[in-house]
């Protein structure tokens, strides 16, 4: 397998062509019951014709699984894996497009994973936050109501079944150490996790409102033991930026140790936060630290979410005006607040979308690192993992995942075959 692993390896590098960028999302639609996917076809930078908007999942799926009601969360992880969290179903979904048609309609593209009967006796009543460690397993926020505890779930398919419904297969990853008992003072919702794997969550509840660290440091599999759970930022920070009520909480993919969130202050006015860990003491509460790096009060304007994108840019979805809008810092003062940095990226003029709440980046098939590009990082990345046992140390379990397109458990000759066609398209 080594041998045939070269032989690919040098024709993939002989067919490396220029770089060509991507912009295609999976947005949830609440009214329809439906996620879309955006996708900038034309790539004139902003999504708006009808070709450019197409349903990824809904109850008319193919597979005859149950149709969302009301999703919460969501996200995509290696390989094209969307999840997503739906608080009337109580229910975690697994999607993925075998046969890249678009959308995850088709037979065997969609299950419900886990539901109030799993075996594990866990409560996803109140999805609020999906994200994906760097190993590509999905962790689920559970806040807290009368059906089950603030939570912190890790999902794992032990049995091979696409599912975790059996005994085992969720496990509680921070939850009554950190939170306290059932449903207590907490309010957590998203969260996301960096290249370490050190998680991050935002709480939106009044007394315990803060973004907090959790880290696995003991090795028992849970991240909320002695000195595990930390607060990284709250309305106490030194910088004197107040800490509101939201729900977002998105990584800055350009710089390090820093992430944003989404808030609401007195008067409707959205306020969009940076916060950054600038000196690496294991929180933002330092001064400089944090900084309001947009806001508006427009009565017709409600921010839901927010995407950081690989160019330094952030979209923002308004459920008022039925749009996302993009930030740029085209002066680079660090904020958004200048002429021409605010954008329509979304503009939505036909109404296809009828609710704009959570969106995630949907990498193209072939943009195996998902940093917005189809380019030759991808055959290095596919060569890396291809050959399984003896593949090289840099195909990590995340990289395995995003490289075995067949979703057969192996990254090998068919996966390489699909590789090349979707590269070349």
């Amino acid at each position: 397998m080594l041998a045939v692993r070269i032989s690919l390896g040098v024709v993939l590098l002989a067919a490396i062509a220029p770089a060509s960028a991507q912009s295609r999302f999976i947005i949830a639609d609440r009214n329809q019951d439906a996620l879309h996917v955006l996708y900038d076809v034309n790539g004139n930078g902003v999504i708006d014709e009808p070709e450019e908007v197409r349903t990824f999942f809904s109850g008319a799926n193919s597979n005859g699984t149950l149709g969302p009601q009301n999703p919460t969360s969501l996200a995509v992880g290696p390989g094209g894996w969307v999840v997503f969290g739906d608080q009337l179903n109580r229910a975690v979904y697994f999607l993925r497009d075998h046969d890249f048609d678009g959308n995850a309609q088709g037979i065997g593209e969609s299950i419900v994973a886990a539901d109030a009967s799993n075996g594990s006796g866990a409560s996803f009543a109140f999805p609020t936050g999906v994200e994906f460690d760097p190993r590509g397993v999905p962790y689920v926020t559970n806040a807290g109501n009368a059906f089950g505890p603030d939570m912190i779930y890790r999902l794992e398919d032990l049995d091979g079944d696409w599912r975790v419904q059996s005994p085992g297969e969720i496990t509680e990853y921070v939850g009554e150490f950190a939170f306290g008992p059932g449903n207590g003072p907490f309010s957590p919702q998203e969260l996301f996790f960096d290249a370490n794997g050190v998680g991050f969550l935002r709480d939106s509840a009044t007394n315990t409102r803060g973004i907090y660290r959790f880290e696995d440091l003991n090795s028992d599999g849970r991240a909320d033991g002695p000195g595990e759970f930390t607060l990284f930022f709250d309305g106490t920070n030194a910088s004197g930026v107040p800490l509101l009520a939201g729900f977002a909480l998105e990584p800055d993919r350009v710089r390090p140790n820093a992430m944003y969130t989404l808030q609401v202050a007195t008067g409707g006015v959205d306020q969009l936060l940076r916060v950054q860990d600038l000196n690496g003491n294991g929180n933002a509460q330092d001064v400089g630290e944090a900084a309001l790096v947009f806001a508006t009060a427009e009565a017709n304007f409600t921010a839901i979410d927010i995407v950081s994108l690989y160019d330094g840019s952030v979209l923002m979805t308004d459920n008022s005006g039925k749009v996302v809008i993009r930030l740029t810092d085209l002066d680079g003062d660090g904020n958004f607040t200048g002429p021409g940095e605010r954008t329509t990226f979304f503009a939505n003029t036909l109404g296809l979308v009828t609710d704009i709440r959570q969106i995630a980046i949907y990498p193209l098939p072939a943009d195996l690192d998902a940093n917005g590009k189809v380019e030759g990082a991808d055959a290095l990345f596919f060569f890396d993992c291809l050959g399984g046992p003896d593949a090289p140390g840099a195909c990590d379990p995340a990289r395995s995942l995003a490289s075995d397109l067949s979703w057969d458990g192996a990254v090998d000759l068919a996966d390489a075959a699909l590789f090349q066609q979707l590269y070349e398209l």
